[in-house]
């Protein structure tokens, strides 16, 4: 048996789908031709490669659903589908659970709240299905919200954006 050889499409810097790195294979030697209609074209677009390893994007799968088979209630999942829905709709307090405000302590104690619900030690050894992955995302968005207001000057210029915005959070400084 031959090694694989490994053959980079057109377009490899990307990460995603067939202009991904590169692709391993029996046919790696000759890859097939991508039409734009092909099915397999179709799929790899949908893939990304993150640090050597092939997955499909969650919102491309047609999202997760609500399962009696997960080891989460179902209010639980339905919550998590309603806070994964809105991710880039809300901002870094909202993201915490908090009314925008300027004190250290209630920042701390909303993001250890948030921890004690997102947190995936939280979930160790239980089937979660996709919910695995809205799970670290929502967390990883969570921890960088933190981090964020746990800066006092980044915190007082977003203070200022709401103000300026005249409502309680900015969609574009939540990013």
């Amino acid at each position: 048996m031959q090694p694989a050889t490994a053959v980079a499409l057109p377009g490899a810097a990307s990460g995603f789908g067939p202009s991904s790195p590169a692709l391993h294979g029996p046919w790696a030697a000759s890859p097939p031709a991508w039409a734009p209609g092909d099915p397999v074209a179709r799929w790899l677009a949908a893939c990304r490669c993150v640090a050597g390893r092939w997955s499909v994007r969650l919102e491309l799968r047609g999202g997760p659903r609500i399962s009696d088979d997960l080891d989460l209630g179902r209010d639980e999942q339905d919550r998590l589908l309603t806070l994964w829905a809105r991710r880039d709709q809300i901002g870094h307090f909202e993201r915490l659970g908090l009314a925008p405000t300027g004190d250290d302590a209630a920042i701390r104690r909303a993001w250890l709240e948030t921890c004690r619900h997102l947190h995936p030690d939280r979930y160790y050894g239980k089937r979660l299905g996709a919910f695995a992955a809205i799970l670290a995302e929502l967390f990883d968005r969570a921890r960088a919200s933190a981090e964020f207001l746990a800066d006092p000057r980044r915190r007082a210029r977003y203070l200022a954006e709401l103000e300026a915005a005249g409502r309680d959070e900015v969609d574009a400084g939540a990013r």
